[in-house]
């Protein structure tokens, strides 16, 4: 379809606009030149007439004009056969006129005369042989307010004519053409300056017929707004990309998580099933199917929170609590799990520091990482735990003197289902999701939570929560980690172990 596109649809608005704007410029010179052009005629018939008159006037003073003949000829030009003249009595008589043989053709009409006798000029134009149109004017000579002489002069049209004539020619013949050619020029700029946008269109119609999401549009050097298109469009595809990429590694994580237990409990059915067993048998099969179930509802419980927390549907409970007491308690659970590895929780500082969040959560945060501590730390080591007062918010820090995390592995601990050693996670019970949880904690409370950690030496985890409004000289605000001592985790949304 001719003007479906934005580009045919461009070209013709702007042809139109271009072809109103010569339409009336045309006009404009048409009328405008038509009108100089004749009053230019009308002055040099009048400077003639002037001429003929006070010349006549001085030579002769009564009628006849004998001799006049051979003077006028050199006024108005002899053989000129564009110009005529005649001098007519106050009765409307010929006393003299040009030799020209087309003079005899003037007529002196009944108006003209009229007006002459009331001391008036006239012009007039009229059409002799057919098709030749002569411009004339009719000049009275008066004496004591009494007509006493008409001097007209006439001149030809043609060339006026003709060169109007050769105007409406150019108009008709250049207007048309410089639109044909504004039309080709301004749909091929057209063209090149969507191009991008085709490009966009053509790529984001490959995207949805299930191309490779790695296709990009090529941005323009200059920056203007198709270049800031493919910008935000280029931008947009990177979101895209990297939140399909997540969503296949979740689906492929989560698949992996529930499929073990089920295959555990699945084989462990079919094989207590194969033949008849001891109560003590059946027992224990029923044992580990319930722990595998729980890992299960552990890891559907997890990944229910996640998931309402991407869409900011995690409702959190609010209210003004002391966090030393808080960790004072998740410490001493912490212990009992401590003393079967010989771990010793220390509390190297705790200050009192009230803020306002929930208090379920903020416990199941400070739970999972004090448990993650313990559980990769080996025999004999120590998890530390302190709280600082810092201003504006609470600084809590928890140490650990375990195997560490290698370098390569820090930016990914807060991702989903992330596992630095994801045989011995698996071992440990862990599902992967526990740290990705703390981050949501953590954010949901406006805080933050960052690490640190050097393989062989062990792992530091900061969590930054504001105080209470109620303190005093408290914004509610943590400040940004310091990147230089602190290696912060951009938001992956997911996690190092459970």
């Amino acid at each position: 379809m001719p003007f479906t596109s934005i580009r045919s649809k461009l070209t013709a608005w702007y042809v139109s606009l271009l072809g109103i704007v010569l339409i009336l410029f045309s006009l404009f010179l048409f009328f405008f030149l038509s009108k100089r052009l004749y009053e230019s005629v009308d002055n040099s018939l009048k400077v003639s007439a002037t001429v003929v008159a006070r010349s006549a006037t001085m030579r002769v003073s009564q009628y006849p004009f004998s001799g006049l003949d051979n003077f006028f000829d050199q006024i108005i030009g002899r053989g000129q056969l564009n110009k005529f003249y005649r001098i007519y009595d106050g009765s409307g008589n010929v006393g003299s006129r040009s030799r020209n043989l087309t003079a005899s053709q003037f007529p002196l009409s009944q108006e003209a005369y009229t007006n002459a006798s009331k001391g008036e000029t006239t012009y007039e134009t009229v059409v002799i042989e057919g098709d030749h149109p002569i411009r004339i004017i009719t000049m009275p000579l008066m004496q004591k307010e009494k007509l006493v002489n008409l001097v007209q002069v006439g001149t030809s049209l043609k060339a006026v004519q003709d060169t109007l004539n050769n105007l409406r020619i150019f108009l008709w013949t250049a207007v048309p053409s410089v639109l044909l050619l504004t039309t080709v020029i301004g749909r091929f700029l057209a063209r090149r300056a969507l191009n991008p946008v085709a490009k966009i269109t053509q790529t984001a119609r490959e995207i949805a017929m299930g191309a490779d999401l790695g296709s990009r549009i090529p941005v323009p050097t200059v920056k203007d707004e198709i270049g800031q298109l493919a910008l935000t469009f280029n931008s947009m595809m990177d979101r895209l990309e990297r939140t399909f990429i997540q969503m296949r590694q979740f689906s492929s994580d989560a698949s992996h998580e529930l499929r073990t237990p089920l295959t555990v409990l699945k084989g462990q059915s079919e094989l207590i099933l194969s033949k008849e067993r001891r109560p003590e048998e059946y027992q224990d099969v029923l044992s580990s199917n319930l722990e595998e179930i729980n890992y299960m509802s552990k890891v559907l419980e997890d990944l229910f929170l996640l998931s309402k927390s991407d869409e900011h549907q995690a409702p959190l409970k609010s209210e003004v609590l002391d966090l030393k007491n808080l960790l004072e308690e998740v410490g001493k659970h912490a212990e009992i799990f401590a003393q079967e590895k010989n771990i010793i929780i220390t509390i190297a500082y705790m200050d009192s520091v009230k803020i306002s969040g929930d208090p379920v959560r903020l416990r199941q945060m400070f739970w999972n990482i004090i448990y993650n501590g313990i559980k990769y730390t080996p025999k004999g080591g120590e998890v530390k735990v302190s709280l600082q007062d810092r201003e504006d918010h609470a600084s809590v820090r928890v140490q650990d003197n375990g195997i560490g995390i290698p370098k390569e592995d820090l930016p990914f601990v807060f991702d989903r289902f992330y596992r630095v050693d994801k045989a011995r996670s698996r071992d440990e019970g862990g599902s992967g999701l526990g740290l990705s949880i703390c981050k949501f904690i953590a954010n949901a409370h406006q805080g933050s939570i960052t690490v640190e950690s050097e393989t062989g030496k062990g792992t530091k985890f900061t969590i930054c929560l504001p105080k209470s409004r109620d303190e005093e000289s408290s914004n509610g605000k943590c400040p940004p980690a310091s990147r230089d001592i602190i290696t912060e985790v951009e938001p992956h949304e997911i996690n190092e172990s459970g």
